[in-house]
């Protein structure tokens, strides 16, 4: 009897499995399939090749920082269809009609860089035009192994002014002209590391701050510094700038920002942070600050014997992390923003007016 049960239930396994696989295969040979849509689009016609007829500056320009002119045929009017190369780097276009372009090249050096011009629905790229693109960095100035150069400023001739730390002290301030010829320009400071931020200001004085609690002055000319400004004990004035109306603005690791006007009068105004860097640029104060432990690049309106809310202009943090901080700022006539960092193999970062970025 055991084994007729045995018998029972192995023929129901094996009429059971027989009938799924049947089941399987009728589904499987039932199933049809539709083949996916082709891409050829047989009524398809490129845009024409374009074309590079001439590139301004003639011969070449200063990587990633002049602005370059591409006049020729077959350009796109709208910027966002236009891809320039720069051998394999791609520039930033900054305007475009069908018959010119202009961009900022990528950081791409040597003598005989290939530019190419793509547009989106075009087949073709350009033929390759060659073009010099030169490094807008370059050694400057005899300076020993021992001496670190701090504050910097430079006049309406070009001759550069430097502050010299030589072993740990300070060693004056040199001034070099544009060939490089070094001359003492203020002796050494009693107390002084160094000047961590010089600037030219109103009379032709050259005004000074050393990260302590005042802010100094030397004559034309040269000589020794003189206290222009005194501030309480505990402010640290660091970097500071001058606006349109000759006002002098200042910060350092404080709980406020600070205006001098010409008059030496103060004002404060609160923000809680360390600042690296400060710059006035079209009637904004911008300023690099390490602010509740990230770094970031704020702005404030300067109105009429006030300044504006401070809102963030670029999140550095954001893009390399907290530790690395963002020690200078300048700005391009075009409105480019520059930050000198700390951040691993950076060093130079450019901040355009869209908010883009490149290094």
């Amino acid at each position: 009897m055991e084994c007729a049960m045995k018998n029972t239930l192995e023929t129901k396994f094996l009429l059971v499995s027989s009938l799924l696989t049947i089941f399987s295969l009728t589904a499987f040979i039932g199933c049809k399939y539709e083949s996916a849509p082709s891409l050829y689009d047989p009524n398809w016609q490129s845009k024409p090749q374009p074309v590079i007829d001439s590139v301004f500056p003639p011969d070449s320009a200063l990587a990633a920082v002049d602005t370059i002119i591409i006049t020729g045929r077959n350009f796109s009017p709208n910027p966002q269809e236009d891809i320039v190369f720069f051998n394999a780097g791609i520039a930033r276009i900054i305007s475009a009609t069908p018959t010119q372009l202009a961009l900022q090249s990528p950081v791409v050096i040597g003598d005989s860089v290939q530019i190419r011009v793509s547009v989106i629905g075009a087949e073709l790229f350009s033929e390759p035009y060659r073009y010099k693109l030169k490094a807008a960095v370059a050694p400057f100035g005899s300076f020993l192994p021992s001496e670190t150069v701090l504050g910097l400023a430079t006049d309406a001739s070009g001759i550069l002014y430097a502050s010299i730390v030589a072993s740990g002290s300070d060693n004056g301030i040199d001034k070099l002209t544009p060939d490089g010829v070094r001359t003492s320009y203020a002796p050494r400071t009693s107390g002084a590391v160094g000047w961590t931020s010089l600037k030219f200001g109103p009379g032709g004085y050259l005004y000074a701050a050393r990260n302590i609690r005042a802010m100094y002055r030397f004559a034309p000319g040269g000589g020794p510094a003189q206290v222009w400004v005194a501030f309480p004990v505990g402010v640290q004035i660091y970097d500071f700038d001058f606006d349109q109306s000759k006002n002098v603005w200042a910060g350092g690791n404080n709980n406020f920002i600070y205006l001098i006007k010409p008059d030496k009068s103060t004002k404060t105004f609160p923000f809680a942070a360390n600042i690296h860097s400060l710059r006035v640029f079209n009637n904004y104060l911008y300023f690099a600050a390490r602010k509740d432990s990230v770094e970031k690049v704020w702005r404030a309106r300067i109105l009429p014997d006030s300044l504006g809310t401070p809102e963030v202009y670029f999140d550095f943090s954001a893009i390399y992390g907290t530790a690395p901080s963002a020690l200078a700022i300048t700005f391009s006539s075009e409105g480019d923003l520059y930050i000198g960092n700390d951040a691993p193999g950076v060093f130079l970062l450019i901040v355009h007016p869209n908010g883009s970025y490149e290094t």
